[in-house]
């Protein structure tokens, strides 16, 4: 129609101050739906905490079953054609299979630029009773075990609780649900942590480290998730486990500077960055 390109008029432009926070959530949406992606198909514990989680957690749940003596009966369960439970040192196995026997002191190393906020979690995680690793310049910790199996469904292999509390104060330091689950042929370790309304399930992959082991989360399903009443989502975070027989060549100082029969470190990223590491010395 003549004249009519004339009287046509052009979009108005979107205004930079809008379209950043549209880009930014669009972006976030992104990320979680890669996020929850990522989790399908691997099984978690249900199992969440309250405003507090402590030692006496899963009798305040209801969750205690039979008393065990380790975080799991056999390492041979693990066994593929490149992992050989044979090869491990008796001392390493025995720390997985008799867990109880032993009593472990511990060492948190924390990374710059994460110290600051490292020290404000800390007492966080000393008020929740859970996570509960000495924050910077706290010195070490001995911890005693209480394992017994999870009297609760749980989609995976073997569910069994491991409290570790402070032998000095009876606060709980870390209280998890250890269990496992096979993927592709191959089992997989499988950790919750219960946290208030959610928990953090660690997916782990053995490997050897000379005659010890390294579990790492650096395999297809391996990672960090958070498990939420509305679903599962992949943290960008990752953690590697080194565990040495004492004697060891490679393995690394005691935190207390006392021989042990067992050595390890438990190295964690963030985004790429390190920001923990935490030492552990196991004795019988």
């Amino acid at each position: 129609m003549p004249g009519h390109a004339d009287t046509l008029t052009a979009a108005p432009a979107v205004d930079p101050d809008v379209r950043r926070p549209l880009f930014a959530l669009a972006a976030l949406a992104g990320a979680a739906g890669y996020a929850r992606h990522r989790a399908r198909g691997i099984p978690f514990c249900p199992l969440v905490a309250g405003s507090r989680v402590g030692a006496d957690w899963p009798e305040r749940r209801g969750v205690t079953g039979d008393p065990v003596a380790g975080e799991m009966d056999d390492l041979a369960t693990y066994a593929r054609p490149d992992f050989d439970p044979g090869r491990v040192d008796p001392a390493v196995r025995a720390l997985y299979e008799h867990t109880a026997d032993f009593e472990m002191t511990l060492a948190a190393d924390w990374h710059r630029p994460f110290r600051a906020g490292a020290a404000v979690a800390a007492r966080a995680t000393s008020r929740l009773e859970q996570l509960n690793l000495p924050g910077p310049g706290e010195g070490t910790r001995t911890v005693e075990s209480r394992l017994c199996r999870l009297d609760a469904p749980d989609p995976r292999d073997d569910p069994r609780l491991w409290v570790r509390t402070d032998r000095a104060t009876g606060e709980a330091v870390f209280v998890a649900v250890y269990a496992s689950h096979v993927r592709d042929g191959e089992r997989l370790v499988n950790i919750a942590v219960p946290l208030p309304g959610a928990n953090l399930s660690t997916v782990l992959r053995m490997r050897h480290l000379d005659s010890g082991l390294e579990l790492t989360t650096d395999c297809p399903t391996g990672g960090l998730y958070l498990v939420t009443p509305v679903g599962a989502f992949a943290l960008p975070a990752s953690q590697r486990f080194r565990v040495y027989p004492g004697a060891h060549p490679d393995a690394p100082d005691a935190p207390d500077g006392r021989p042990a029969d067992v050595l390890a470190t438990q190295a964690m990223w963030l985004a790429g960055a390190r920001f923990l590491t935490v030492r552990y010395a196991a004795r019988r």
